[in-house]
């Protein structure tokens, strides 16, 4: 069978395979998580989104199908997309905020005046500029466990990025560096079948998306409190009958910030609520610590998002109004947003 019939089965069965599994993609599906991570890391340095192509995520997972035997941290060859491999070992079920987090990571390396990368030996800075390369705006990703107990996971870009001597490099339209640094790669991986929820829970996603927001300026990570996620699960109840748009009553909760959103579809999960916070950042100047939002929009849940201080959390979502739509609620402790105050 000709490649390009192979990815169109690929393709296909994806497609299938997300209908099935519709349930586990209604608390938070793996393909919003790579998604929300990589768009993260790109807003934070004035990019525009990516958004997922089944296409490119079946050329990943037809690759990762071919690591499973060994894990190998080995990229593929003669590739029609950008790439970024992770490999984790065995012991521990290794997610997608693993792997793009550790991508990110390199940002430290990387020096966007010069355009260049001081990164140690074994670092490099290529996965974070093939994460934040403006043209790069389809991805696909893939996540197998490997039959040695490890875990592989794959993103592929289209258009590719770290493209050599073109004047359009990283976010800044420079030259990108050298070959060596943009063809490293860093990753240990898994395998076993490639399932919508890839061994990830959802409230790990979740709580992935808010310390990818938090790491992008500083911040510290949070944690998951189970009494919080408890208070807010109690509080999207109330929500079931009519999906009202509508806090939880201040005296009768905990001393907890909270952040509210509803949608129509039935397929929206938590993550997919805490990226609609995160797009207020576009709105909030840190230098003044003001908010230039327009008339029905507003800064307050991204900042609640990364308030240095609030770094217990816990989420709920709950189907509403007759299975009409979705409520979601995420609280956290101590509660942020005070007055005059800057998040960080």
């Amino acid at each position: 069978m000709a490649f390009s019939s192979k990815l169109a089965c690929l393709a296909l069965a994806l497609a299938a395979a997300a209908a099935l599994v519709a349930p586990c993609a209604a608390q938070n599906s793996a393909q919003d998580n790579f998604v929300n991570l990589h768009n993260a890391a790109r807003e934070a340095v004035g990019l525009g989104q990516v958004h997922w192509d089944d296409n490119v995520a079946a050329y990943a997972q037809s690759y990762a199908a071919q690591r499973q035997g060994d894990c190998a941290l080995k990229h593929s060859t003669n590739r029609p997309y950008g790439e970024n491999i992770y490999m984790g070992p065995a012991g521990k079920a290794w997610s997608a905020a693993d792997a793009v987090g550790l991508w990110v990571d390199e940002k430290q390396y990387y020096d966007h005046a010069s355009n260049t990368c001081s990164a140690p030996a074994d670092k490099s800075c290529g996965h974070y500029t093939q994460i934040v390369w403006r043209d790069s705006t389809a991805i696909g990703c893939a996540r197998v466990d490997c039959s040695n107990g490890g875990v592989f996971i794959i993103c592929s870009y289209n258009p590719p990025g770290n493209v050599l001597q073109i004047a359009q490099a990283s976010y800044n339209q420079k030259m990108a560096y050298s070959s060596e640094v943009a063809c490293l790669a860093l990753a240990l991986a898994a395998a076993a079948a490639v399932t919508p929820c890839e061994g990830e829970t959802w409230q790990q996603d979740v709580l992935d998306a808010h310390n990818a927001a938090r790491a992008a300026v500083g911040v510290g990570k949070a944690h998951w409190e189970n009494k919080v996620a408890a208070y807010a699960q109690s509080y999207a109840r109330q929500r079931q009958g009519d999906c009202k748009l509508k806090h939880s009553d201040k005296s009768d909760r905990p001393n907890y910030g909270e952040n509210i959103s509803r949608s129509t579809n039935k397929n929206f999960s938590v993550s997919a609520a805490v990226g609609r916070w995160l797009k207020e950042k576009q709105y909030y100047h840190h230098d003044t610590n003001s908010c230039s939002a327009p008339e029905g929009k507003s800064c307050g849940h991204y900042t609640q998002v990364v308030w240095r201080k609030s770094t217990a959390i816990g989420c709920a979502r709950v189907v509403c109004d007759n299975n009409r739509g979705v409520f979601v609620t995420c609280n956290y402790n101590p509660p942020g947003n005070y007055r005059g105050q800057s998040p960080y």
